[in-house]
């Protein structure tokens, strides 16, 4: 199967959410100012990506500096819990002043189930992302595990896995695994 085609069809049944309006500024850290600016200097920039991709069992390896950031980090935005909707839906947790922890309250029924952010201490940018995604409903039932790590702000390797399935249907999982610079 062709992964293109596959991780298109990934994000288009993800992307079957309602949107919402953004919430207040400051209720939840801005997942999104972050990924969007680096979808634009990864765009600007086009670094090489040592990339692995995943349908099912099948895995492939490629080296490439052609990406459409705006899809291949597309489930981070949709990570981003600053909706108005969702001002009261999740616990906030700070273990230590660099680490914003959310967690979906009981009863709740968003997308988004955690979302962990790890700053760097000098640049106060995001060091570690990390969200877990689920949907289900009596059609279809998803599951996505998303994390980044950077250095300096800037995203060094992405990671995204999980499955989808048809109710009818066996889970297919899936994987796309990059590291940016070739790492």
């Amino acid at each position: 199967m062709n992964y293109c085609y596959a991780f298109a069809l990934l994000l288009g049944l993800a992307a079957c959410s309602n949107p919402a309006r953004e919430a207040p500024a400051g209720t939840y850290y801005d997942l999104k100012a972050y990924i969007e600016q680096q979808i634009n200097q990864l765009q600007k920039q086009q670094p090489t990506v040592v990339k692995q991709a995943g349908f099912g069992v099948e895995k492939e390896q490629t080296t490439t500096k052609t990406i459409d950031w705006s899809r291949e980090l597309d489930l981070f935005l949709q990570a981003d819990i600053n909706k108005q909707a969702y001002q009261s839906s999740y616990r906030k947790n700070r273990p230590d002043s660099l680490t914003y922890e959310y967690t979906l309250k009981t009863g709740e029924s968003i997308p988004v189930q955690v979302l962990r952010i790890e700053l760097d201490s000098t640049t106060r940018q995001p060091r570690r992302v990390r969200a877990t995604l689920r949907t289900k409903n009596s059609l279809y039932e998803s599951e996505r595990t998303v994390w980044l790590e950077a250095d300096q702000g800037a995203i060094k390797h992405y990671h995204i896995e999980g499955f989808q399935q048809l109710a009818w249907l066996e889970p297919k999982r899936f994987l796309i695994d990059g590291r940016v610079g070739g790492n």
